[in-house]
C-alpha cells in the first residue's frame, strides 16, 4: 500500500503542479493581454497625438495662407481703381487732344483762308 501512497501522492502533485501551471498561464494570458492592450493604447495616443500635431500645423499654415490671399486680393483691387482712374485720365488726355487738334486745325484753316484773301 505504501507503494499506492506514493502513486496517489505523485498523482496529486502531478494535478497540483498542472493546475497551478493552468491557472498561472491562464493568469498570465490574461496579464500579457492587458499589456498588450495597454501597449495598444499608448501606440493609438501616440498616433492620435501626431495627428492632432499635423492638424494644428495645417491650420496654421492655412490661415497664413488666407491671410496672404487677403492681402494679395486687397491689392488687386488697389491695382484695378488704379488702373481704371489711369484709363479715365487717359481717356480724358485724349478728349482733350482731339479737342486742341480741332482748335489747331479750325486756326490752322482761318488763318489760311485769310491768307488766301489777302
Amino acid at each position: 500500500m505504501s507503494n499506492y501512497n506514493v502513486l496517489e501522492n505523485i498523482n496529486w502533485l502531478v494535478a497540483a503542479i498542472s493546475t497551478s501551471g493552468l491557472i498561472g498561464w491562464f493568469l498570465g494570458r490574461r496579464r500579457s493581454n492587458a499589456e498588450t492592450k495597454g501597449v495598444e493604447i499608448d501606440n493609438e495616443e501616440k498616433e492620435v497625438l501626431v495627428d492632432l500635431n499635423n492638424m494644428e500645423r495645417i491650420t496654421n499654415r492655412l490661415n497664413e495662407l488666407i491671410v496672404a490671399l487677403d492681402n494679395q486680393m486687397a491689392e488687386n483691387i488697389k491695382l484695378k481703381q488704379e488702373l481704371h482712374a489711369l484709363r479715365v485720365a487717359l481717356e480724358n488726355e485724349r478728349m482733350l487732344h482731339q479737342e486742341l487738334i480741332k482748335k489747331y486745325e479750325k486756326n490752322n484753316h482761318s488763318s489760311l483762308s485769310t491768307a488766301e484773301h489777302a
